[in-house]
């Protein structure tokens, strides 16, 4: 079975949708134990390649994007919703069309075991706007940012030492 993605669907109590935000406590947190997402869809079913399963909801945190970007966003998906009377998919194809800054805040939720996601909230439309602003005082976006520098450091000297080449040789296949 090859890997499903539903827009819509129900779990732990609560309607889903994509494109409307969420905010709830997860248990198997690395920085953030209480989320606030914009849903991007649900992940169901075997990885045709791994052989691994996918039971899991993938969305945007907002306290993985920078201050200033937060603001400009949730103006802007505010007047969406509106105008589409809060029917609207949001994907992987808008946020590198319309919202490039965001993709470094896509994180991926287990949700089974069902202990993993407790006490969801759908975020209403009024009020959307105040909950991604009130994630202010939680910023990870930098860490994120030191992350991959660290790692581009190791990767830079793991190929120094080992191979003698640069980097730039390894990404173009040299």
């Amino acid at each position: 079975m090859a890997i499903k993605v539903d827009y819509n669907f129900r779990s732990h109590g609560l309607r889903w949708k994509s494109g409307h935000i969420y905010k709830f406590r997860y248990n198997a947190y690395r920085n953030d134990p209480t989320p606030t997402i914009i849903l991007m869809g649900r992940y169901t079913g075997t990885h045709p390649n791994t052989g691994h399963q996918w039971r899991l909801i993938q969305g945007i945190n907002f306290t993985y994007i920078p201050r200033s970007h937060r603001r400009l966003f949730a103006m802007q998906w505010v007047n969406t919703m509106e105008r589409t009377g809060g029917d609207v998919r949001f994907t992987w194809n808008d946020v590198k069309r319309q919202f490039p800054y965001l993709k470094f805040g896509i994180r991926r939720y287990v949700l089974k075991p069902s202990y993993r996601i407790q006490k969801p909230i759908e975020i209403p439309m009024e009020d959307m706007e105040d909950a991604i602003i009130d994630t202010w005082s939680k910023d990870f976006s930098k860490k994120i940012k030191v992350d991959m520098v660290q790692k581009f450091k190791r990767i830079q000297k793991f190929t120094n030492k080992n191979n003698k080449r640069s980097l730039f040789d390894v990404f173009r296949g040299r």
